[in-house]
């Protein structure tokens, strides 16, 4: 059980900050910490690396595989973070592309004459009655 220990602690102390190889957009600050100071340690558990000492860290596990919902902030944040780079995976780049309003026909010239004519049709029909 001590060698289980210093496992755990070798991961939380000696692997330095964990690089989060995704956007973090959607993350808070204190998320972001949390995944820097605990990633390496997160990781080795849901991939089996290190085996869980304790009851919270099964838990955290069965959160990390889908069996369960999070609840604690760690839970939720590795949670998120495995999300997030599930979407990333399966969107690709697309996430990150910026839409140009010249794409959408709604925001043309021609489509802000169109929608004035139906507005003001509409007004001067309501104002009548």
């Amino acid at each position: 059980m001590e060698d289980l220990k210093k496992k755990h602690l070798t991961f939380l102390t000696n692997k330095g900050p964990f690089k989060i190889d995704c956007n973090t957009i959607i993350f808070s600050g204190e998320e972001i910490s949390i995944l820097k100071r605990y990633g390496h340690w997160f990781k080795a558990l849901t991939d089996g690396i290190l085996p869980p000492i304790t009851e919270k860290q099964k838990l955290f596990i069965e959160v990390a595989k889908g069996k369960r919902d999070p609840f604690s902030i760690e839970e939720w944040t590795w949670f998120r973070y495995l999300g997030r780079k599930r979407i990333e995976r399966e969107k690709g780049d697309i996430l990150y592309n910026t839409p140009r309003l010249e794409d959408d026909p709604f925001y043309s010239r021609e489509g802000l004459i169109s929608l004035r004519k139906i507005v003001y049709k509409t007004i001067s029909e309501q104002h009548r009655k």
